[in-house]
């Protein structure tokens, strides 16, 4: 499923996109304009984000209710790289490589409970730390008997931050917990580390990755592309950017109840003043996005298929008392479940027109509205990022 070009590949076509990102280092937003639509059709683009900036981050796969007891556990593949989060049997959580030491199947897939890991093809058992445990009718093999436990499933970095699970692919990459500790003011009042994930998602859009990023990113779409799904709750005219820093960017949505919203009310009563009409939306690069209004927070991850395809996983969070109400009334539940259906659905059509018209020849780069600030600072992070990976050479 890969989808072609229009523009040469290689290194000279990365290196001329990315200096073309890096004009961005010093335009401001009174002057910046959309990203040129060759940035969102270039394989080689792709190739270098996916090597020099996806590969190098933090990126967030999943919420620690998924792996609450010892044995729990569950799989995510990042860029043809099997991962298997697990909680061992002392409580340790762990991210590792679910790719068979012996010929390359995959030891576990799916999500569940598991005292092992057994790989399907020829039996050879893992423990939930890694450790080879078992490999049937290996006896003989003495290069094996050498290495024993110490022939272990791959680990990779795992951090947690307000109950989300962050996973890196680099074993370099320097902390998250540093880079998230000034997001934590704006965070806290929410309580979205004790949230519950009501429905899950997990589904393919038709689209550039960093489009369905940029979407996320910025309220200014809300009145054109959520007319009746919660424009009247948070209108695009109270869109106000707050902050930013290395890893994070956020501004914050006027919250109206009235109508059907009416009935949240007291969610947003509860808190701090400055929370009860206003919401934050934050994004954290380099692919996801937690939009927040005082009852729901709606968290996803963009994982780039091709230039063309972005695998979409997250959720809808809620707090706890209304997690519970969700679970006792079927009727509450499903139309959660259908109102985000619908709000995702209603994201995922402008990527298949912005993607329909990036051959264009008058596809040409718009200017940024204030309310598109944020836009302005992930392009910054991804000029940043391929720099350093020498993709501008």
């Amino acid at each position: 499923m890969k989808e072609t070009t229009n523009h040469d590949s290689g290194s000279g076509e990365t290196a001329a996109l990315v200096a073309k990102l890096t004009a961005y280092l010093d335009e401001d937003i009174g002057s910046a304009r959309a990203l040129p639509m060759e940035m969102y059709t270039s394989q080689a683009l792709l190739d270098a984000e996916v090597e020099h900036v996806l590969k190098r981050d933090w990126l967030c796969v999943g919420r620690l209710e998924q792996v609450e007891a010892p044995g729990d556990y569950f799989t995510v593949e990042l860029f043809g790289e099997p991962v298997v989060i697990v909680r061992d049997r002392d409580g340790v959580l762990r991210a590792m490589s679910a790719v068979c030491r012996h010929r390359y199947y995959s030891v576990v897939e799916g999500a569940g409970n598991a005292k092992v890991f057994t790989c399907p093809y020829h039996r050879w058992g893992y423990g939930l730390d890694g450790c080879l445990r078992g490999a049937p009718h290996m006896d003989s093999v003495e290069e094996l008997k050498k290495r024993g436990q110490s022939d272990r499933l791959p680990q990779f970095g795992l951090e947690t931050w307000q109950g989300f699970i962050f996973v890196n692919l680099d074993p370099n990459a320097e902390p998250l917990a540093p880079r998230l500790a000034d997001a934590q003011p704006h965070w806290s009042a929410l309580g979205i580390e004790e949230w519950r994930v009501s429905p899950w998602v997990d589904e393919v859009w038709p689209g550039n990755w960093k489009l369905a990023m940029e979407t996320a990113l910025e309220g200014y779409h809300v009145n054109g592309l959520h007319p009746e799904t919660f424009a009247s709750f948070m209108p695009s005219r109270g869109t106000r950017f707050e902050a930013t820093s290395e890893q994070w960017t956020l501004f914050r949505m006027e919250t109206v109840y009235t109508g059907e919203y009416e009935a949240y009310r007291p969610f947003a009563e509860r808190l701090p003043e400055k929370d009860q009409t206003t919401a934050p939306q934050f994004g954290f690069f380099p692919n996801c996005a937690v939009s927040c209004s005082q009852f729901s927070a709606i968290w996803l991850t963009f994982l780039p298929l091709d230039v063309g395809h972005t695998r979409v996983i997250g959720g809808n969070l809620v707090p706890p008392d209304l997690y519970k109400m969700m679970q006792e009334n079927d009727a509450l539940r499903e139309g959660n479940a259908a109102s985000i259906d619908q709000i995702n659905s209603e994201d995922a059509s402008a990527m298949v027109g912005l993607q329909r018209n990036a051959g264009s020849a008058h596809a040409e780069p718009g200017l940024l509205s204030e309310m598109e600030r944020c836009l302005l600072y992930f392009y910054r992070y991804l000029a940043q990022r391929l720099e350093k990976g020498g993709t501008a050479k």
